[in-house]
């Protein structure tokens, strides 16, 4: 098998193109460790002085072998001894020196990267992250960013290890006697294509069990995050199939890639005699006579030089062969955060987008159009105008926009056709964190951050005083059951906010929103999880915070919508129809129909 990687066409091929991809693959990681670029430069060095001291001893063996010989030249071998104690001593003290720098250099790019990558993600649109699994994302942003680690920890050092060590003791080889050396290093460049075609073919093997790796994560989080529906259905046994299922490809794929990465070790481990055996076969023709006429003339010194050099000459491919899964999963795992790195977020301020130098903050839609795909139109030449002051409500069916047009307001996502203005200026020349900070959200499915409530009101706001944060409370109605915890504004809310109720979660959510104090307000159904009684007190409190703001309303509930100055009636994806609530309950359209439903109408 072995053999016929080495003398396949495809083979030339595999060197070819990953000698390529290894240059790029370098060239990113020289980028990733800037910063710490003189760190493992210093690694280098120590790792080079750590070689050089390495090949030293075995010289200083042939200098006592020569001495033993002819004792008329002998020199102390107290102080040859001396020597080669030092050397092992200095040995020692660099192979901790050129480790360590090279561990703090990767630590510190680990460091780098898991914040690049969050970063980054940061900056992708919803529609991006919708199409992903989040567990996949968070191995890339933690498991596939620490995996790198080890490939700079470890596969540069012995990478370079593995070319210095061959390299310098073939020249001394080559310098002491070439000839014999010509025969005990035939095997090396043989040994080195083989390790690396071997390697190269294994790599896409790893790619493959770092995604699966990352899926099995996912569909583990995603139960986790939504057990107590899942027991609550008694699916727990139709779920652990589920991860069992995922967990044997798994399984699969990854003994399936060991058994190539351990190809190499195991071929090194038996090409490693056979510069030994080439000596040996050669014995017939070596002769340490100086004076034969004939023969390979080797001095005996020379002969124990060489058979110790064999015998490290392939330490560093033997260590680097060991390394291989850990090396080839660190490649794959690089590969993979690159290329989501690589990957450019779709909503960014456009070229020329400048903050307008007299806002003014109406809303208007014009013609606007919108899917998540080509099969799923939500907007269709939608066109409305919210004046600044204003309070607008729109109201629909599930499904006909409503979400999706505060989405478009606050440019998460772009609109197939039409625009999406804030006063005058079109939301996408305007630079994104200005028009972000216009606008402030409270969505129906309140999201909160596994820390205190003080934290999750502060979010963003980290120097708002105290004073202001107590009357954002207030104002929110969040003082009735704040007041009632036993540690207040600094109780720890759980994982999303799992230990309050849905109206205090929607509470906290409105108060967040005050404490934005943006001319711009959109409530996208923030009363939905509240009782009646508690919906009358935020109603009043909102009556209060929206004076002089620009809203934007979504309803579902006929008694959140009728202190709105104009409602916005969505049907199919269109605006069907548009006026006051006395307006359109006296005419008989969309709206009036919908009222007659039942006295509390639910959409």
């Amino acid at each position: 098998m072995c053999a016929s990687l080495l003398s396949s066409p495809e083979s030339g091929r595999l060197v070819a193109e990953g000698a390529t991809l290894t240059v790029q693959f370098v060239s990113r990681i020289w980028n990733a460790l800037a910063g710490d670029r003189r760190l493992m430069v210093w690694s280098v060095v120590c790792g080079l002085v750590f070689t050089a001291l390495g090949i030293i001893p075995p010289l200083l063996i042939r200098q006592m072998l020569i001495w033993i010989r002819d004792p008329s030249v002998a020199g102390s071998f107290w102080v040859l001894g001396s020597l080669v104690a030092v050397i092992y001593l200095f040995r020692g003290v660099f192979r901790y020196l050129y480790g360590l720098c090279s561990h703090i250099a990767a630590y510190r790019t680990l460091h780098r990267l898991s914040l690049a990558v969050y970063r980054h993600l940061q900056k992708m649109s919803p529609a991006y992250l919708n199409r992903r699994h989040s567990g996949n994302l968070v191995a890339r942003t933690m498991g596939d960013v620490a995996a790198i680690e080890d490939y700079i920890a470890h596969g540069i050092p012995e990478s370079m290890l593995a070319v210095v060590i061959p390299v310098t003791m073939s020249v001394v080889l080559l310098v002491i006697n070439w000839q014999l050396a010509l025969v005990a290093l035939a095997p090396l460049p043989v040994i080195a294509v083989l390790v690396y075609v071997i390697a190269r073919r294994t790599r896409n093997m790893w790619r493959g069990v770092r995604s699966r790796f990352a899926e099995v994560s996912g569909r583990i989080q995603d139960h986790l995050g939504g057990l107590a529906v899942i027991q609550s259905f008694r699916a727990e046994a139709a779920m652990a199939k589920r991860v069992e299922a995922e967990s044997l490809e798994y399984r699969d794929r990854i003994i399936h890639a060991n058994r190539w990465s351990l190809v190499p070790s195991g071929v090194i481990e038996s090409a490693s005699g056979a510069g030994l055996v080439l000596i040996i076969w050669a014995g017939g023709w070596i002769t340490t006579d100086p004076n034969a006429t004939s023969g390979l003339k080797v001095d005996i010194a020379d002969l124990v030089v060489f058979l110790l050099y064999l015998g490290q000459i392939v330490l560093p491919f033997l260590r680097l062969a060991n390394l291989t899964d850990t090396l080839q999963k660190a490649r794959a795992s690089a590969d993979r955060v690159f290329e989501l790195l690589d990957t450019p977020a779709d909503i960014v301020d456009r070229e020329g987008a400048t903050v307008p130098e007299n806002p003014s903050w109406s809303i208007g839609f014009e013609n606007v159009s919108f899917g998540y795909s080509e099969d799923a139109v939500v907007l269709r030449e939608v066109s409305f105008r919210v004046n600044e002051g204003e309070t607008v409500a729109l109201v629909g069916a599930t499904g006909v926009g409503k979400t999706t047009a505060c989405h478009l307001l606050s440019r998460f996502y772009e609109p197939d056709a039409g625009v999406v203005k804030l006063g005058d200026v079109d939301v996408a020349a305007v630079p994104l964190s200005w028009l972000r900070d216009q606008i402030a959200l409270v969505s129906q499915d309140v999201f909160l951050l596994a820390g205190t409530i003080r934290e999750n009101l502060l979010l963003g706001r980290e120097g708002v005083s105290d004073e202001r944060l107590e009357e954002a409370v207030r104002v929110s109605g969040s003082d009735e059951f704040v007041a009632e915890l036993v540690d207040g504004l600094e109780t720890v809310v759980g994982e999303r906010g799992i230990r309050l109720s849905g109206g205090q979660k929607q509470r906290i959510a409105l108060c967040r929103a005050l404490l934005k104090d943006a001319p711009v307000l959109v409530l996208d159904e923030a009363t939905s999880a509240v009782d009646g009684a508690t919906e009358s007190r935020i109603k009043q409190a909102l009556r209060r915070a929206t004076q002089g703001r620009t809203v934007l309303v979504v309803a579902h509930r006929l008694s959140t919508i009728t202190s709105a100055d104009r409602i916005v009636v969505l049907e199919s994806g269109r605006v069907v129809e548009t006026g006051t609530y006395e307006e359109m309950s006296a005419a008989d359209g969309p709206f009036a129909r919908l009222c007659r439903v039942r006295e509390d109408v639910e959409w």
